[in-house]
């Protein structure tokens, strides 16, 4: 059975040079709930910049393809933004052990992504789903590692961007 979307336990930003921040997207639709919080990202980011995320895997694992649903906002009309995500696993256990310690858990780098906004799609949703390689077990913590990457880099508007993982 398929199962999420989980949302992150913990994200952490400060890694990014103040061009990753926490920020409210306010789109202008009208209606009485016009905002979304997330992830955001400078416009015309200059350097790379990673959020660092965990996500707690419940206690039984769905079944189906893990993967990592992104979903960004802007203001935009035109521009590309690309993404490059890695992730592994960290296992809790009674007593420590190294496979437990997140900063040293072995991250695998998927494909990156290209997020590309044309006419009409200022203050929309665009969903990317990443296929991630990791396999976590029950109760395992997943490590991810989003980098928001320059080369090639075009969306000249702050976006903000929601993370979530899920199985299908």
């Amino acid at each position: 059975m398929a199962g999420g979307p989980i949302g992150p336990s913990s994200v952490y930003l400060g890694g990014g040079g103040g061009r990753l921040f926490p920020n409210f997207h306010a789109g202008a639709g009208g209606n009485a709930a016009p905002k979304d919080e997330g992830v955001g990202v400078v416009a015309s980011l200059a350097a790379d910049s990673t959020a660092e995320l965990r996500f707690h895997i419940p206690p039984a694992v769905p079944t189906g393809t893990l993967k990592l649903r992104m979903i960004a906002l802007a203001n935009a009309t035109s521009g590309a933004a690309k993404v490059t995500v890695k992730d592994g696993v960290a296992t809790p256990a009674g007593s420590p052990g190294a496979s437990g310690n997140p900063s040293a858990a072995t991250l695998t780098s998927e494909a990156q992504s290209t997020v590309t906004w044309a006419a009409s799609e200022n203050d929309r949703y665009k969903e990317t789903k990443v296929t991630l390689t990791a396999a976590p077990a029950a109760n395992d913590i997943l490590v991810v590692g989003i980098t928001f990457q320059t080369t090639s880099w075009t969306l000249a508007q702050v976006s903000t961007w929601l993370f979530t993982i899920l199985w299908e």
